[in-house]
């Protein structure tokens, strides 16, 4: 991570981006896997938003496209999403890989979300 770029906010709205983010899923065997109809939904209605890294020299030099922390597949897409519904994060996710990184709290920044809309205990 010393060398990455800035974190970026990106609106999931490209199909590859949507099954790398699924894919990630079934790699963690994530409950949210039972909420795929909602996932769907919130592509097609734009509201599933995920975490992107700039690309900088040094990880381009590295080879970092592969890094273990990166989607499978994907131009630096981060195994986090958020569905945003107003200001309400109706699901926040993070691979189990990547936790206790700060990409959820970078989620809920960068969407200026106040409350999650049903927390899960101890995710708060």
């Amino acid at each position: 991570m010393d060398d990455w770029g800035e974190i970026n906010l990106t609106q999931i709205e490209d199909g590859g981006d949507f099954w790398c983010l699924m894919e990630e899923l079934w790699d963690d065997n994530s409950g949210f896997l039972h909420n795929r109809n909602v996932l769907v939904e919130a592509y097609k209605n734009g509201n599933l938003y995920g975490l992107y890294v700039s690309e900088t020299d040094a990880m381009y030099e590295r080879g970092a496209r592969i890094d273990d922390i990166f989607c499978d597949k994907s131009w630096y897409l981060l195994p986090c999403f958020c569905i945003k519904e107003d200001n309400k994060a109706i699901i926040i996710w993070t691979h189990s890989r990547a936790r206790k990184m700060g990409f959820a709290k970078k989620l809920a920044e960068l969407l200026k979300i106040e409350v999650p809309a049903d927390p899960l205990p101890g995710s708060v």
